[in-house]
């Protein structure tokens, strides 16, 4: 598929969709966020933050190839459908990469650098794929956007997270559990319990999987892998951010993750320890937040995070 440039605002059914949910988002967030701001400590010196682009949809997640591109989903990019889009540096225009996406969900790369791309991550689709698994992932050329429908069978593809050994990991906000995609693509279903699992991340160790929850009390859960009965709380906000809305989810090489407090505003970052601080303040309905790579484009030091409201928002010095 040939790229296009940037527009400015989606348009019709996606845009009236994607404006309700902004709306209450942001109804929301300003009583979220002030009781939050009182529980989560802002971090000393804070990063630098700045808007890199907008009108640019429903944005739902986000992702840092090693090349230093940032990749993104736009649920309402079109007015009917979503789309993957790329930028290739922090002040080049986004370009779609592959349109036509229902509902696109999480990101996650394979061994050959191919992006995984959840779709049918809707709020219906959620709740369908309690009973019965009607989302999947896409196969797609990050440089062409060539693409092909790779695994079905899944609850939601809300977050994605893929294992050194190809295990793919899916989640369903709407859902109780986290499903499981084997090396040879066989689907797992209800693998972890986790309720309103969101945003996954897999430790360096590679033997936790972490996972935030949305429509439950603020919250990341780790999941021992080979034995995901072995659920615990990992990070948990004090009693004033419980409604904080925790969503996308990143890791960094020393254990640390960063997550996107959605109904609270905020981008927050989690040390080993489970101790949380809050990076930025004031966003609009951040959805997922991607660690930069490498020092020519998406700096390695930076972290990027997207909104509902069609951001692309850059935390300088975040991830130092």
């Amino acid at each position: 598929m040939s790229t296009s440039s940037a527009r400015s605002r989606p348009s019709a059914t996606g845009a009236l969709v994607g404006e309700t949910i902004a709306l209450g988002c942001r109804l929301v967030s300003p009583v979220l966020g002030a009781p939050t701001s009182l529980s989560v400590p802002m971090c000393d010196p804070p990063p630098r933050v700045r808007v890199l682009a907008s009108g640019l949809g429903l944005l739902e997640s986000a992702i840092v190839d090693g090349q230093g591109r940032l990749f993104f989903t736009s649920q309402t990019w079109d007015g009917l459908t979503g789309a993957v889009l790329r930028m290739d540096h922090p002040d080049a225009a986004p370009v779609e990469l592959a349109g036509g996406i229902v509902s696109p969900g999480g990101l996650a790369f394979d061994e050959r650098g191919m992006l995984l791309v959840g779709f049918g991550d809707s709020p219906q689709g959620g709740l369908i794929g309690n009973v019965a698994g009607l989302a999947g992932l896409l196969l797609l050329n990050p440089d062409s956007g060539e693409r092909e429908t790779w695994i079905t069978g899944l609850g939601m593809a809300n977050g994605v997270a893929r294992a050194a050994d190809g295990t793919i990991f899916a989640s369903n906000d709407f859902g109780t559990h986290i499903d499981r995609v084997d090396r040879y693509g066989n689907v797992h279903r209800r693998w972890a319990r986790v309720p309103s699992a969101n945003g996954l991340a897999i430790d360096p160790t590679g033997r936790y999987l972490y996972a935030s929850q949305t429509f439950a009390p603020a919250a990341v859960k780790r999941v021992e892998i080979a034995n995901p009965t072995n659920v615990t709380t990992h990070a948990r906000p004090g009693p004033l951010a419980q409604a904080a809305a925790l969503d996308g989810l990143a890791i960094d090489h020393t254990g640390r993750l960063y997550v996107a407090a959605n109904g609270a505003g905020q981008i927050w970052r989690i040390e080993p320890n489970g101790s949380i601080r809050a990076l930025a303040r004031g966003l609009k309905c951040p959805s997922a937040v991607a660690i930069g790579h490498g020092t020519e484009r998406f700096h390695k030091r930076n972290l990027y995070a997207v909104t509902f409201h069609g951001e692309i928002v850059e935390l300088a010095n975040g991830a130092r």
